[in-house]
C-alpha cells in the first residue's frame, strides 16, 4: 500500500505540501516571498482502464538519407519503432510518421490516427520493418504533421516521440511557429542518433513541448529508450493538473517554474481566472512527484511585524470524480525590521539555486567547447563536477565522468580527455536540465520565525487586508483541514481555520456569534 504525508492510503490520491522560509527583511522585500511546492501523485495505476483517459501518441521517425549511414542507425530506428508500437495499449490512438523534407503518414495510410487493438497493432509493425532512408530534414514540416494530427483526434493525453541523426534544414521560422502552435498541445519527447544532430536544438524543441531530450550512444540502446518512452506515456492517468495560485490584492506572481524532473519557466502558461487567481495547466500525470518554485510580490507597507501573515494560498484542481483534490496550503511572509537584504536562503532554495548554477556551467562548457576553446570547457565543467557533487547528483556525476578524469569531485579537480567526445558533450547538455528532487520536503515541518519581536509596543494597527495565522506549533484536529469559506456568496476563496479577513474580498469571514456555516472539508473547489 502507498504511504502519504498523513498515513497510508488505498487507490488514487494527490498529496500537496509547501515550503518556504517565512522571514523575510523589509530589506529585501523586493526579492518577493519563495515557495517550493510538491506535487505527489499516487495509486492511479489501481484505476480501472475503462476509467483512464483517452490516449495518443504520434511517432515521428527521422528517415533522411544520413540515416544510412551507417545502416545500423535506420535498423535501429526500425526496431525501435516495433517496440513503441507493441507497447501500447489497447485503445490509443496512434501514428507513425516517416520524416525527410516533408511528413508522410507510414500508418495509418489515412491523414488520421488509427486505434491500437492486435490487428492495428500487427499493420503497424509491417508498415514500420519497411522504412527506408532518403530525403532531408525539415523538422518543421515533422511538428506540423505531429500537431495536425493531435489536435483533430479525441484524445486527453496527447503526446509524441521525435527520433533524428541531423539538424533541421527547413525554414527556421516555419519551426518557431510550429513549436508555439504545439505548446500546451502535446508534449514531445526527442532523441538523437548517430553524431550530427544538434543538442541546443533538439533541447530548445523538447523544452517548448514540455518533453526530455537525449541520445543513445548505441544504435542498439535506441529499441529500450522508445520502449520506456511509451511506458511512461500510457502510465499517464490524469490528463491534467491545474495549480490555482490566489493572492493578496498588494501581492502578485514574479514567476512560476517547474524544478523537478526537469526544470521548466512556466510563468507564462498562466491563465488569469479571476482578479488575483491564476492558473497553470502541467500536462498529463502518471505515478510521480514535481516540485514548483513560486515567487509571490509582496509588500511590508503597513503590514505588522514578527507575524505570520498570509499572502496567498494554492490549490491543486483536477477534474476527476474519483481523485480528491489535496487541501489548499498557504504562502505565508514574517516581516522583520532588519532593513538589509537577506543573505541566507532556505534549504529549498539552496538546493533549486546550485541546480540553476549547474545547468549555466554545462551550458558555458557547452559553449566554449563548440568555440574551440577547451581551457574554458575544462574550467566550466570543473565547477559542474563540484556542483553535481555537493547536489549527490551520482547520474548527472556518471555523465561528467565520461568527458573528464575526476581526481577530487568536492574540489572539483578534473582534467578534460582529448579528443573531446561531442556525442558525450551534447547529451550532458541535454540532460543538464534535469535535477533531483529536494529531499525532506514532504515531512517537513512548517518553518517558525526565528527572531522574536523587539521590546516594545508596536505602533499602528495592522490592516485588514494582513492575516496572521495561528502559530506553526498550535494543535491541529486530526483529519482534513477544516478549511473557512469566504462568506461573500460571491467570493470562492478559502482560507485557513483563525483566518479573519479574507484575503480576495477584504470582507470578514467570522459569524457575529462566532459560528461558522462555511467550513469545507478537505478543500474541495
Amino acid at each position: 500500500m502507498a504511504e502519504t504525508p498523513d498515513g497510508p492510503h488505498s487507490g488514487p490520491a494527490i498529496t500537496l505540501t509547501a515550503s518556504q522560509g517565512m522571514e523575510l527583511s523589509i530589506g529585501s522585500a523586493g526579492d518577493g516571498m519563495h515557495a517550493v511546492l510538491t506535487v505527489r501523485t499516487q495509486g492511479l495505476d489501481a484505476a480501472a482502464p475503462t476509467a483512464r483517459p483517452m490516449a495518443a501518441e504520434v511517432i515521428v521517425v527521422d528517415c533522411s538519407s544520413s540515416m544510412g549511414y551507417p545502416m545500423t542507425k535506420m535498423r535501429a530506428a526500425r526496431e525501435a519503432t516495433v517496440a513503441a508500437v507493441s507497447a501500447l495499449r489497447d485503445g490509443t490512438l496512434f501514428g507513425i510518421v516517416q520524416g525527410t523534407e516533408r511528413a508522410q503518414m507510414v500508418y495509418p495510410p489515412r491523414q488520421a490516427l488509427a486505434v491500437a487493438d492486435a490487428r492495428t497493432r500487427a499493420e503497424a509493425i509491417d508498415r514500420a520493418r519497411h522504412l527506408h532512408a532518403s530525403g532531408g530534414t525539415d523538422m518543421g514540416a515533422w511538428l506540423i504533421q505531429t500537431r495536425r494530427l493531435l489536435e483533430d483526434c479525441s484524445a486527453q493525453i496527447r503526446h509524441a516521440i521525435m527520433l533524428t541523426d541531423g539538424q533541421h534544414n527547413g525554414p527556421p521560422q516555419v519551426l518557431e511557429e510550429e513549436l508555439a502552435r504545439g505548446e500546451g498541445l502535446y508534449t514531445c519527447d526527442a532523441r538523437g542518433i548517430g553524431q550530427d544532430w544538434d543538442a541546443r536544438e533538439l533541447t530548445r524543441i523538447v523544452t517548448r513541448l514540455h518533453g526530455t531530450a537525449d541520445a543513445v550512444l548505441k544504435d542498439s540502446d535506441l529499441t529500450a529508450e522508445f520502449e520506456a518512452m511509451v511506458r511512461a506515456s500510457m502510465g499517464r492517468a490524469v490528463a491534467d493538473l491545474r495549480i490555482r495560485v490566489n493572492f493578496l490584492p498588494s501581492s502578485g506572481i514574479r514567476f512560476f517554474k517547474q524544478m523537478f524532473p526537469t526544470e521548466l519557466d512556466l510563468t507564462d502558461t498562466g491563465r488569469q481566472t479571476g482578479l488575483r487567481t491564476v492558473e497553470f495547466p502541467t500536462s498529463a500525470w502518471g505515478n510521480e512527484t514535481r516540485q514548483y518554485h513560486l515567487c509571490l510580490k509582496a509588500d511590508p507597507d503597513g503590514a505588522p511585524r514578527y507575524e505570520d501573515l498570509q499572502l496567498g494560498y494554492v490549490q491543486v484542481l483536477v477534474e476527476s470524480a474519483t481523485i480528491p483534490p489535496p487541501d489548499p496550503v498557504p504562502v505565508l511572509v514574517h516581516w522583520t525590521e532588519d532593513s538589509r537584504p537577506s543573505t541566507e536562503l532556505h534549504p529549498a532554495l539552496t538546493h533549486l539555486t546550485l541546480y540553476t548554477k549547474l545547468g549555466q556551467a554545462i551550458s558555458r562548457a557547452y559553449d566554449a567547447y563548440e568555440g574551440g576553446d577547451l581551457t574554458t570547457t575544462e574550467v566550466r565543467l570543473s565547477e559542474a563536477v563540484r556542483l553535481a557533487h555537493q547536489l549527490g547528483d551520482q547520474s548527472l556525476l556518471s555523465r561528467l565522468a565520461d568527458l573528464l578524469d575526476i581526481t577530487d569531485p568536492a574540489a572539483g579537480l578534473v582534467r578534460l580527455r582529448k579528443p573531446v567526445d561531442g556525442v558525450r558533450m551534447g547529451r550532458l547538455l541535454m540532460v543538464s536540465s534535469h535535477t533531483t528532487i529536494t529531499p525532506g520536503l514532504d515531512s517537513e515541518p512548517r518553518p517558525q520565525a526565528e527572531h522574536a519581536p523587539p521590546p516594545g509596543p508596536r505602533t499602528g494597527t495592522p490592516p485588514e487586508r494582513f492575516d496572521p495565522l495561528p502559530a506553526a506549533d498550535a494543535p491541529r484536529p486530526d483529519g482534513p483541514a477544516q478549511l473557512r469559506s469566504c462568506l461573500n456568496p460571491d467570493c470562492d476563496a478559502l482560507l485557513p481555520p483563525d483566518a479573519r479577513f479574507c484575503i480576495k474580498c477584504q470582507r470578514p469571514v467570522a459569524e457575529p456569534d462566532g459560528q461558522d456555516d462555511g467550513a469545507v472539508e478537505g478543500g474541495t473547489v
